[in-house]
């Protein structure tokens, strides 16, 4: 979990440091880019209401009124609709979750484990995971081209933990280490985001649907894992450790919790957003593009050019969304030409170190691992 925050960290790390100056700003301004982000969310339909909240939110002035303004937009945008066959998806997401906190307070009941404030604190922490999961589910199963590959692979990558942990309720609970099928943990993330990318065509569907699919898996094990100690109970567990029903229970239940809502979203999010990523880089890499040659016209005015040098364009190229390409004028005759935004050398710099410290980080919890006691 270590190496995977970070490399978590890295990544958004790199995405700052070697972005351009415009981007930057444009980050600097967050009812902006939290509008921007809701209005991605609406129907065809709605893009010239989401466009006038836009222009709205620029003839505002000050910070407390621009969020207000922002803050009611989203809320609109979320459940405005119409909503179509993502309302189904949304409801077994809700049933997952509401069925999971549900048998949560009952095996906590039913065994008569001990409340005290931390017992109410980590309840509360597991229902801002569930409703966080709820609202990125709601979220995402509105983007365009995510939902299929979203679900198909939350159920995908669902299925490799079921594989990997065992299927039976005592050998979900009860076993050490995952077995043989361990590799199934790095595989299932990989072909979700490669999918994903090649279904959709860009990075950004794959990062999407690698994260609906990310919290349709966590809600679904974790929904299974707390039945399994609903039904088993203390069953299984080696009684020469000297605990108690309600202690089994309670370290099971929270191992439920910890286990599938942090480590399981954490690496599947993890590698399948690298997997999608790289997919698109290897796939859809743009091609160079040659500077524009200046057009040179004649005196009479641009009477003296053809129709079809007047109306030729360049031909199109698939853009990624990490490189977008920017129009740069030339200082001596005023001709636009194009050219991939690159960051300063000092930044790039900056993330090679950034880079190496977090490749000898990751290697040596590696190394501490190793040095851990093995119990055979």
């Amino acid at each position: 979990m270590g190496i995977f925050v970070v490399g978590v960290a890295v990544a958004l790390l790199r995405r700052r440091l070697l972005a351009i100056p415009q981007d930057q700003a444009r980050r600097g301004d967050a009812p902006a880019r939290l509008l921007g982000w809701a209005v991605g969310l609406l129907a065809a339909q709605r893009h010239a209401w989401g466009q006038a909240m836009i222009g709205e939110l620029d003839r505002l002035d000050g910070r407390a009124r621009r969020w207000r303004f922002a803050l009611g937009c989203v809320g609109a945008a979320v459940v405005l609709p119409p909503w179509g066959r993502a309302v189904t998806a949304l409801g077994a997401l809700l049933a997952m979750a509401a069925c999971a906190g549900g048998l949560a307070v009952y095996t906590h009941v039913h065994y008569r484990l001990g409340t005290d404030g931390w017992t109410w604190v980590l309840a509360t922490v597991l229902v801002l995971f569930l409703v966080g999961y709820l609202l990125a589910g709601s979220v995402l199963l509105r983007r365009p081209g995510v939902a299929g590959p979203g679900l198909i692979g939350g159920l995908f990558v669902a299925a490799a933990w079921l594989v990997a942990g065992g299927f039976t309720f005592n050998r979900w609970l009860n076993s050490h280490g995952l077995g043989s099928h361990q590799w199934l943990l790095l595989l299932a993330p990989i072909v979700v985001g490669v999918g994903a990318t090649l279904w959709g065509g860009s990075a950004a569907v794959g990062r999407r649907a690698v994260r609906l699919a990310t919290a349709t898996a966590a809600l679904g094990v974790y929904l299974y894992g707390v039945l399994a100690v609903a039904v088993t109970g203390a069953a299984g567990h080696d009684p020469s450790d000297g605990w108690t029903t309600a202690q089994v229970v309670d370290d099971n239940l929270g191992n439920q919790a910890a286990f599938y809502l942090v480590a399981l979203p954490l690496m599947t999010a993890t590698i399948g957003w690298a997997a999608a990523a790289a997919t698109a880089r290897l796939r859809y890499a743009q091609p160079a593009i040659a500077p524009a040659t200046p057009l040179l016209v004649p005196p009479g005015g641009d009477s003296a050019l053809t129709g079809a040098s007047r109306t030729t364009k360049p031909e199109s190229h698939p853009m990624r969304e990490d490189h977008p390409a920017h129009t740069r004028t030339h200082l001596d005759d005023g001709t636009p030409s194009l050219s991939v935004a690159t960051a300063p050398r000092r930044r790039r710099m900056w993330y090679v170190l950034l880079l190496c410290a977090a490749l000898a980080a990751s290697a040596f919890l590696v190394f501490l691992t190793f040095l851990g006691p093995h119990s055979r």
